[in-house]
Parts: structure tokens; sequence; C-alpha cells
């Protein structure tokens, strides 16, 4: 592959800094998620990743990683606003290269309330949340005899690692990043992954919020059917959009945008335009969150006994 066919793959016309390559890269893998591609095709997810190393090496190639890729020491702090209300700290940690651009493992370089920036890659960022998540249920059982089922304690753990990831996570910013302004509110792409049994919608209808279970909000249509629950294709928006509907603290709209079913196996998805507006509120979430925190690690240093 030279560098001519990986632009081409990339959709790139030359003129692209690092910054904007990365963005078209992280498009291009998030359109190839299953939940939104419903492809299985690991031949273009490799062509992607051998076009996108291609091109980035061009921006200065191995002499330059040479000067750049050190370990960076550990930090005392982090250049990221806090949440001084979240319940616990969180490990900040950094992906180590070697000298060929190669991940050799990560490091923590700070440890705070810090919310979630661009600076942090988001995938090091639920690996934060998740390592916090485990920290805290093994300081719930420290002493027991009896092991938690490895099914019930994975169960705990996404409960705790979504609940954490509410308080770490500043939705009005991220919207900002990852939604189109539109008036008053964000406008979004998503998907409504189908019931099996579900009547495919018409395009431009509205469908309506008919309430979160297991951290998915279901839709219905105008006459009250559950039609399937609501899919994104940037998973990052999981975690600000659901926990603002599960606060209470913004309003949605929800339009049926392209009735083409994507399929992958017996998934059926149809495109959604989303609009959400952000809800003005003197009330906090926080101690209500610490204290299901709190609920959680008891149930959890009590499952068994």
């Amino acid at each position: 592959m030279n560098k001519s066919q990986a632009r081409k793959i990339l959709g790139l016309d030359g003129t692209e800094d690092e910054k904007e390559v990365k963005k078209k890269y992280r498009k291009l893998m998030h359109e190839n998620h299953p939940d939104s591609s419903g492809s299985e095709d690991s031949e273009a997810a490799a062509r992607i990743n051998t076009a996108y190393e291609l091109i980035m090496k061009s921006f200065g190639g191995v002499e330059k990683k040479k000067a750049t890729v050190k370990r960076k020491p550990k930090a005392k702090t982090w250049n990221a606003k806090e949440n001084k209300n979240a319940y616990c700290v969180r490990p900040i940690f950094h992906e180590v290269e070697d000298f060929d651009g190669n991940s050799i493992g990560t490091i923590e370089i700070a440890r705070g309330k810090y919310v979630w920036s661009n600076d942090e890659e988001f995938l090091l960022f639920l690996k934060s949340l998740y390592e916090t998540s485990k920290e805290l249920l093994d300081n719930a059982r420290p002493s027991l005899f009896f092991e938690v089922p490895e099914v019930i304690k994975q169960k705990y753990l996404a409960d705790l690692t979504y609940l954490l990831t509410g308080q770490f996570i500043d939705s009005s910013l991220t919207l900002k990043e990852l939604g189109v302004l539109d008036v008053d509110a964000y406008k979004i792409d998503a998907m409504v992954e189908l019931d099996i049994n579900a009547a495919t919608p018409k395009v431009g209808s509205v469908l309506y919020p008919a309430g979160v279970a297991n951290h998915r909000l279901y839709l219905r249509n105008k006459g009250g059917q559950i039609v399937g629950y609501l899919s994104f294709k940037d998973d990052r928006l999981y975690y600000v959009i659901i926990p603002l509907l599960e606060q209470k603290k913004a309003q949605v709209k929800m339009v049926v945008a392209d009735n083409t079913l994507k399929t992958r196996t017996r998934k059926k998805y149809v495109d959604l335009d989303l609009w959400i507006r952000l809800l003005e509120t003197e009330t906090s979430e926080i101690e209500s969150t610490n204290r299901r925190i709190d609920d959680l690690l008891k149930k959890y240093a009590n499952e068994g006994l």
C-alpha cells in the first residue's frame, strides 16, 4: 500500500494535520462498529488500520518518534476539571509506545477526581473507571472466604462503572464535542435497535422514551408499542445521554431518518435524528449517586452470605 492508496482509504486529500487524520480514522472505525455498520468485515478494518499507520508515519517517521516518545514521569496533577464531590479518586492512564510506535502498555501518571477531557483517550478513561470499580469491590470484601461467582461480580462491576462514569463526565462539555448545536439543542446521529417482533417505523415518524432498564433507553411509537432501544455510532454517547435522561436533566426528540435496515446476525437497526436539550436544574445528583454506590458496595459485601 502506498500513501496515495492510504489517503483514498481514509478519505483524505493530503492537507490534513495529525489531529484531523486521527479524527477521520476514529470516524471510520466507529462506522465499522457492529452497532453501526452491521458488518463483520475484518479485512476492511485491517485496511483502515494499515492506511492510518502509513499516514501517521509520514508526519515524522521513526526518527521523530525516537525524539518524542518517552515514558512520562508520574505526575501529581492532571490538567483537567475536577469533581470534588465525586465518590472517590481515579487514576489517569497514559499509553506507552516503543520507538516504532507500538503500544507496550499503560502507566499511571496522575490520580484524582478528574473529569474526562479530550486530552485523555476515552478507552483509557473507561479502563480507569473499571480499575477503580474493581478496587472498590475488592475492598468491600477484603477477608471473606466465600468468593462471589464471576458472572455476578461482572454485573456489579458493570453497574458500579456506569455509576462512576456519570460522576466523571461533564455532559455539556462532551455534547459540545460530539454533537452539533442546533438552536437550543444538540443534534446527534443515533440508531434504534429494533425489537425482534417490532414493525419497522416509517421515515419521519417520531419515537418517544419508554423508560430505562439495565442502562438502556427503550423507545415506543405513537401508539405505545415498544420498538427497541436507543443505540449510538459513537460509544461515548452511551455514557452521556442515558444518565442525563435517567436523572431527568434533559429532553429529547427522536425522528426516524432512514428505514433502510442495517443488520448484524439477527439484529436490525434504523437511523434516528436525535435532538437533546439540557435542562437548567438546581438539584445535584452527586449525593444520590454516592448513596447508590454505597448501597451497591454493601449489597456486594453481603452477596452469598
